[in-house]
């Protein structure tokens, strides 16, 4: 999909699309309607590099749509655990939904420029696991474009004379205001839903280690298929056939993952970057439902399962908070770098990012 397009269909659904040009014809586009990022072009007639929900092609389907719980796409916020906000009991039969005061929430513009938006949001929901409980907190959440990492430095890579680029940064403010229990955490959760092409490629997430790290599958098991462990780095096949999810521990997570899609029929390929603090010093709130005592995840990728044209997830956690804390409140910045181009071309961009030997991303 491209920019025109996605602007008319968020005009139409009356999502008050803010594009934020990126200086070189692409843009970036955000929604206060869940205070998402919805599109991502690197350069003028690019195509999205985030997955928008094709519930948004019409204004019928769209008014439906945004009535019900729902999900749109592109970058969003949610709040972990999964397990008692969003997910109401110890297992997938006991049910699941999507809290509306966090997604889409009732975000307000607190102030509005030419390359950036501030929102503002309060969160009421229920905590399922236990009775009559309560999470309330304040959330803040102001994006802004980013230059390129190799802004001040263009020359340090050949490569990137071939490749166009657009990027952004998040800055959030988390407040925790009510918790069921003084001591239970509660923490923001990053996930872009990244869209998978309909000729039925993918790609793979990327996220470089501090020696081998420990998995968590989050559902199925996943096998040596779609998951490569290696004593730097993990690999994880994103294609949206079939459904997997799993978690990096924070003790060798390094603050970069990324997406390098497989190269199309003309050779061209997408790189998504998310550079973000990681501290392994903290007590991440998500768990799995198989593991109430957490397994310390900072990172996270799911493997969705509509097929060619749905997606697949690049998420990552910022450290949890809780109400014994002497102040109950955590602080994030993260930068979002995109880039498009030969495969060949990303394939160096993303060996000097990650810090991984060209060799790491063959096929």
């Amino acid at each position: 999909m491209k920019l025109a397009e996605l602007v008319g269909q968020l005009t139409v659904a009356e999502l008050q699309p803010q594009v934020f040009a990126s200086g070189n014809g692409g843009a970036v586009v955000v929604t206060p309607h869940g205070a998402r990022v919805l599109g991502v072009f690197t350069h003028e007639g690019a195509e999205n590099l985030f997955y928008v929900n094709s519930e948004l092609s019409s204004a019928a389907t769209a008014k439906k749509f945004l009535e019900g719980e729902h999900v749109l796409g592109g970058d969003r916020l949610w709040i972990a655990p999964e397990r008692g906000v969003f997910f109401k009991g110890a297992k997938l039969d006991d049910g699941v939904t999507t809290p509306r005061s966090i997604d889409p929430g009732e975000y307000r513009i607190g102030r509005l420029t030419g390359d950036s938006i501030r929102l503002v949001n309060e969160i009421h929901a229920t905590y399922y696991l236990s009775l009559g409980s309560t999470l309330r907190a304040a959330v803040e959440r102001s994006i802004r474009m980013a230059p390129s990492p190799f802004a001040d430095f263009p020359a340090v890579l050949p490569a990137l004379k071939g490749v166009k680029y657009a990027g952004y940064e998040i800055a959030s403010r988390f407040e925790l205001l009510e918790s069921p229990q003084d001591g239970l955490s509660f923490g923001m959760w990053f996930l872009i839903q990244l869209a998978m092409p309909v000729d039925g490629g993918g790609g793979h997430l990327y996220v470089p280690t501090l020696g081998r790290t420990v998995i968590a599958d989050y559902y199925e098991p996943t096998g040596a298929d779609y998951l490569r462990v290696e004593e730097n780095h993990v690999r994880f096949k994103l294609d949206s056939k079939q459904r997997h999810k799993i978690g990096i521990r924070k003790t060798e997570v390094t603050g970069r993952a990324a997406y390098l899609s497989n190269a199309d029929a003309g050779g061209k390929a997408t790189l998504v970057v998310r550079n973000f603090l990681n501290n392994p010093s903290a007590n991440y709130a998500d768990v799995p439902l198989h593991t109430p005592s957490g397994t310390q995840d900072s990172v996270q990728s799911y493997n969705h399962f509509s097929g060619p044209g749905g997606f697949g997830e690049l998420e990552y956690h910022a450290p949890g908070v809780n109400r014994a804390a002497a102040e109950p409140v955590v602080y994030d910045t993260n930068q979002v770098w995109c880039f498009t181009g030969r495969r060949e071309d990303l394939v160096a961009v993303a060996s000097r990012l990650l810090g991984l030997p060209s060799s790491t991303f063959a096929l």
